[in-house]
């Protein structure tokens, strides 16, 4: 008996290629986009963990700085120079020391302030820490008993941080001011404060320090995610750039695109004194995604001014009357370059298999266009009978 011989049908083949292209593209781009999502998951958890980390070294930096102020605030001089009591300074008088103050022609006047005993004291303080900038000692009344430099009010009995202070009850607190530049200077300064009170919490004046704000930046510069990836200080309420690498925006600009990030910024839930609740509590995150931010060039087409960025965001809340927010940004393009990569390779693959199935199409329906094998013509003849030979 002759052995059977079984052969693929090359239509079937192809049609089956066909058929099952599109359902392997389709599963294979699913999974590439659920792989999307989950990396973006994943590096905006990631920015969200490295803003909270810079939120505690910033929140750690203040802490430190505070906390000289409160030793220089229990020290037995400054205590001793407070407590005698101060004179109450007419008005008229108050105006013109201030103006001698002010212009520095009152030699007398800046003697009594600047090389006394207790002025001799704040002097090192600014020498060891070059970031402080200017310490004032300033009694109960308002008015500067002792200051390491020149510069600044003679009389602070008006502001608000003086009448922040006097009316503190129970444990003493710092007061910080918000960040500033003043007129004409190119330095950007940190005012903090600090009450002085006697061993019975007698209030008997204050600690006044003017730091140099751009210390701050010393705390974010460290944090860097790849190429792009960088942290800034901003303020919570507008969005205004407080510490950030680029120098030439502080204080000038808000964060680009702020106005997308205050929509997450406002999902968050209020708690029991009325501020928002940070952190990944729930459905809310710490992270946001900015799309591309575009505005108007020169010649009044729009240009592209920031590209889309994956943005994670913690509050300065351990840090009293301010309202600052720590940002850690990078590129989303730099963030999904991964994927982004898998996905290109998908493409590729995806026209080489089809590029392939369609050559083979054609080589399989030119196959069936070709005669009869000369071989399958001896296994025909084979089982012929040989009585049914024709005879020639």
């Amino acid at each position: 008996m002759a052995k059977q011989r079984y052969y693929l049908d090359t239509r079937v083949l192809t049609a089956f290629f066909f058929a099952a292209m599109p359902f392997v593209a389709f599963g294979s781009f699913i999974v590439v986009n659920q792989a999307r999502n989950q990396l973006r998951e994943s590096v905006g958890v990631s920015l969200e963990q490295r803003a909270v980390q810079t939120k505690l070294a910033l929140e750690q930096y203040v802490g430190e700085q505070v906390v000289q102020l409160r030793v220089l605030a229990l020290d037995p001089d400054v205590q001793r120079a407070l407590a005698v009591p101060a004179r109450a300074v007419p008005d008229a008088e108050a105006r013109q020391l201030e103006q001698a103050w002010a212009s520095g022609k009152d030699a007398k006047l800046n003697a009594s302030l600047l090389d006394s005993p207790l002025a001799a004291r704040l002097k090192p303080l600014g020498l060891v820490r070059p970031s402080v900038k200017r310490l004032q000692i300033v009694d109960a009344n308002g008015r500067v008993v002792a200051a390491s430099s020149r510069g600044g009010r003679l009389f602070y009995a008006e502001t608000d941080w003086f009448k922040d202070l006097a009316a503190q009850e129970g444990e003493p607190e710092e007061h910080l001011g918000q960040l500033y530049r003043p007129p004409g200077s190119t330095v950007n300064l940190l005012e903090i404060t600090f009450p002085v009170r006697s061993q019975d919490n007698v209030w008997l004046g204050a600690v006044r320090a003017l730091l140099d704000a751009s210390d701050l930046y010393t705390v974010l510069a460290p944090v860097r995610i790849g190429r792009t990836g960088h942290a800034s200080l901003i303020r919570s309420t507008d969005g205004m750039i407080l510490a950030s690498d680029e120098s030439e925006r502080i204080l000038k600009m808000p964060l680009p695109g702020f106005d997308s990030l205050r929509n997450a910024i406002e999902g968050f839930p209020l708690g029991e004194s009325g501020k928002q609740i940070f952190g990944r509590t729930g459905p809310h995150r710490g992270y946001w995604t900015i799309p591309d931010v575009r505005g108007k060039g020169e010649d009044g087409r729009a240009v592209l001014v920031e590209p889309a960025r994956l943005v994670g965001f913690s509050p300065i809340d351990q840090v009293p009357d301010v309202s600052w927010m720590v940002t850690v940004e990078q590129d989303l393009s730099e963030a999904l370059a991964p994927i982004e990569s898998v996905t290109r390779y998908l493409w590729f693959h995806f026209i080489g298999v089809f590029a392939t199935v369609v050559l083979l199409a054609l080589y399989f329906s030119f196959k069936l266009e070709r005669p009869v094998m000369e071989e399958e013509l001896h296994l025909h003849e084979e089982h012929v009978p040989a009585g049914m030979h024709r005879p020639a």
